[in-house]
């Protein structure tokens, strides 16, 4: 007999509230509206709604998110610190840890060395969060 302990509310509301933010804040700094779209279809980080799911086990959601967290901070200082080994090594660990918790993350390091090419249509993307919610 194998006892498991599972995840709490909190856990599973923070680890909507990263994946959510991965698609509007760094996703859309790396990749065009295009691309998430389908990332979206072949369902990249998407959360399983089968509550028999080891993501909804205490130890694999804990993992998860830190291993989102770790991402996420890897994201945010590309643009200012590139082609470090380091976060290359850190980034690689964390994708596999997401992958072991049954999260498709099908990126590598190389993924986000580049940012988007805009054009105009894509200066805004639809799925960025707005400078203001304001209309004019």
């Amino acid at each position: 007999m194998k006892v498991v302990v599972a995840s709490t509310d909190e856990q599973v509301n923070k680890l909507n509230e990263l994946i959510h933010y991965i698609y509007h804040a760094a996703f859309p700094r790396f990749f065009t509206d295009h691309e998430i779209a389908q990332y979206i279809e072949w369902k990249v980080l998407h959360f399983p709604e089968e509550k028999e799911h080891p993501l909804y086990t205490l130890d694999v959601a804990f993992r998860a998110i830190a291993s989102l967290e770790v991402i996420i901070s890897i994201l945010e200082i590309l643009p200012y610190q590139k082609n470090s080994s380091k976060h290359h090594d850190l980034f690689k660990k964390n994708a596999d840890i997401l992958s072991e918790s049954g999260l498709f993350f099908p990126f590598t390091y190389q993924n986000f060395l580049q940012p988007k090419k805009t054009s105009f249509k894509d200066t805004c993307s639809i799925y960025a969060k707005p400078a203001n919610e304001f209309l004019i």
